[in-house]
C-alpha cells in the first residue's frame, strides 16, 4: 500500500466530494495529547529519530510484536506517558506510568498469536511528555525526555510485572536522553 499525501479525496458517484483525507486526520488526530495519539506520536518520534523520514512506501505497521526496527535491526518497543491528560483539569497531573507486560506476539503468515505472552523486543524507549500546562504543545521536542533501556533488564528484574512508574524506572537506571541523542543512545546501548 503506497502512503497517503493528505490531498486525496473522498468520492461519491465517481466525483470528488471537496472532503480530503488532510480533513479526516485534521477532525480525527488533531488532539496530540490524547493516550492513543501521543502513543503514535511518540513512535513515530522514535522512529524520525533514527533518521527515518516517511517515503511513500514507508508506514507504520500494525500489529507488529515491536513498534520500530532501528537501522542495525534492533527492535524497540516505544511507551509514552504525559504529565497532562486531554481529559484532566489543567492543574492535576497524571502518575506517569508505563506498560510493560507481556504480550502475545500476532504472526501475519499464520495468521494466529503466539502460544507464550513474552516481551518481543530488544529494547524499550519510554518517552516522557514533561509539560505540565496544555498550552505547550506536544510538536515541542524540548519537552521529552527518553528513557532506553534493555529488554534483558525488564526480564532479570521485573518478569512478571505488567506496569512500571517512573520511579521505579528509573531505578533500573535507563540512559535518559533528548531527541537528538536518542538514535545514538538506542544504537550504542549494550542489550
Amino acid at each position: 500500500m503506497k502512503s497517503l499525501t493528505g490531498n486525496e479525496e473522498f468520492t461519491l458517484h465517481g466525483a470528488n466530494t471537496g472532503i480530503s483525507i488532510k480533513d479526516f486526520w485534521c477532525w480525527a488526530y488533531s488532539d496530540l495529547i490524547d493516550n492513543t495519539q501521543r502513543g503514535v506520536v511518540a513512535e513515530f518520534l522514535v522512529y524520525s529519530s533514527l533518521g527515518n523520514v516517511p517515503t511513500g512506501t514507508h508506514m507504520r505497521t500494525n500489529w507488529l510484536p515491536f513498534d520500530v526496527t532501528s537501522p542495525s535491526g534492533r527492535r524497540i518497543e516505544v511507551k509514552s506517558a504525559a504529565y497532562i491528560q486531554a481529559w484532566s483539569p489543567e492543574n492535576i497531573f497524571a502518575q506517569i506510568r508505563f506498560d510493560i507486560g507481556k504480550k502475545l506476539a500476532w504472526d501475519n503468515a499464520t495468521a494466529t498469536y503466539s502460544s507464550v505472552a513474552k516481551r518481543n523486543c530488544d529494547l524499550y524507549v519510554f518517552s516522557l511528555f514533561t509539560a505540565k500546562t496544555k498550552d505547550i504543545s506536544l510538536l515541542d521536542l524540548d519537552y521529552w525526555d527518553f528513557y532506553v533501556l534493555p529488554t534483558s533488564v525488564l526480564n532479570e528484574k521485573m518478569p512478571d510485572q505488567k506496569g512500571i512508574s517512573l520511579s521505579s524506572l528509573l531505578k533500573l537506571e535507563p540512559i535518559k536522553t533528548d531527541y537528538s541523542g536518542l538514535s545514538s543512545v538506542i544504537e550504542s546501548i549494550n542489550l
